[in-house]
């Protein structure tokens, strides 16, 4: 199959995802023209230049003919290459649109999303646009549930609970509502932990705020925090080492660190709302039910022009004693649930069903 690809790769979201789509659509044998996006970043991957290289160089004699997907934000699906179908591919979390992501949204002839809740949104929203749902995955290359790494843990954690939370430091992301959760769950002589893995490159200085929030928070001592990790492998150790990721979020897009805690084997704490209902359930995630909906307003990127779930902190406190309650008891174990929802969602499914989503338009298009 020859693509036209617009995408970033970097180490955020989107470039994450443009890196692992592009990576997989070549190995399995497509011809991709790429075509990126800002500049190209990406960490441990040592035959990444030669995988730049090859598919910019087809870039310079594309198939003007192919299909050109572009992931990328809903209010930027303007720029496509060639003459063959535009595929806007965003990832979005809120669920209205302003008249621009309309316009973007409605200007493409076909829209991929990653979940089923994306889907309905765009349809319940108006846009008449034929949507596929093309999830995304996760590189079981690099996520693997790892018994040296589980064991590796240091010494003066060895027994504890160990909570974590990856993502930037957003309002969006329920870091307020962790922190609140942590301070009341738990003591200081508790044998707890959470670690934080969390960078925002858009905040500057608010990063050091946030540390500070929880730092001197009543269970201060038993937060930790992590920098940036330019390669996904030392990651992975930190996934296999802890008990139990948590991400009280008010709306996800996709959620990408979800499913590699599942390779891991590792136990999540997730709201049942969004993107990420695409693969939490109530066999491998510790779920935290909505009450309601709120408009989303966190007075930097969000300004009430939609809408994310509200819950009771109450019940992200409760899973939180009922995970480490299970730890301490000995009860917890691995995530068996949750490994085999990561062997479903790898970056090979999101091809093939990207395939099929657009067979399926073609044959669509044929007989009209």
């Amino acid at each position: 199959m020859d693509v036209n690809l617009v995408a970033p790769v970097n180490e955020l979201g989107y470039g994450v995802v443009g890196y692992n789509l592009l990576k997989t659509l070549d190995k399995l044998g497509n011809n991709v023209a790429f075509f990126p996006i800002g500049p190209v970043r990406w960490a441990g991957d040592a035959g990444l230049r030669s995988l730049i290289d090859k598919t910019r160089g087809n870039a310079l004699m594309y198939n003007k003919d192919a299909d050109c997907i572009r992931l990328w934000h809903q209010f930027e699906l303007d720029l496509f290459v060639g003459k063959g179908r535009h595929i806007g591919w965003p990832i979005f979390e809120l669920n209205r649109f302003n008249d621009r992501e309309r316009l973007h949204l409605e200007s493409v002839d076909i829209l991929f999303v990653c979940s089923q809740w994306a889907k309905d949104v765009i349809e319940e929203n108006g846009i008449q646009v034929p949507t596929f749902v093309v999830p995304l995955g996760v590189d079981l290359d690099v996520f693997n549930l790892n018994e040296s790494e589980k064991n590796s843990r240091p010494s003066y954690c060895k027994n504890s609970t160990i909570f974590i939370n990856i993502g930037k430091w957003e309002k969006r992301k329920g870091h307020e509502e962790l922190l609140l959760a942590f301070s009341e769950a738990f003591e200081e002589g508790d044998d707890v932990e959470l670690w934080m893995i969390n960078d925002n490159p858009f905040i500057k200085t608010g990063n050091n705020e946030w540390r500070k929030k929880f730092a001197s928070s009543k269970m201060g001592a038993h937060v930790k925090f992590f920098d940036r990790f330019d390669m996904h492998s030392h990651l992975r150790v930190l996934f296999n080492q802890a008990d139990c990721g948590v991400f009280p979020s008010h709306a996800e897009g996709w959620n990408l660190e979800i499913p590699e805690l599942f390779a891991c084997g590792t136990h999540v704490i997730a709201t049942n709302y969004s993107g990420h209902t695409e693969f939490v359930n109530e066999d491998n995630t510790f779920l935290i039910e909505p009450n309601g909906m709120e408009l989303a307003q966190d007075g930097l990127w969000f300004h009430g022009q939609g809408e994310w779930c509200s819950y009771p902190v109450q019940s992200l406190i409760d899973r939180l004693k009922e995970v480490h309650e299970l730890k301490q008891t000995g009860k917890l174990g691995i995530n068996e649930a949750g490994l085999e929802t990561a062997r479903r969602f790898t970056w090979e499914n999101t091809v093939s069903r990207l395939k099929l989503a657009l067979q399926e338009t073609q044959l669509v298009s044929q007989g009209s």
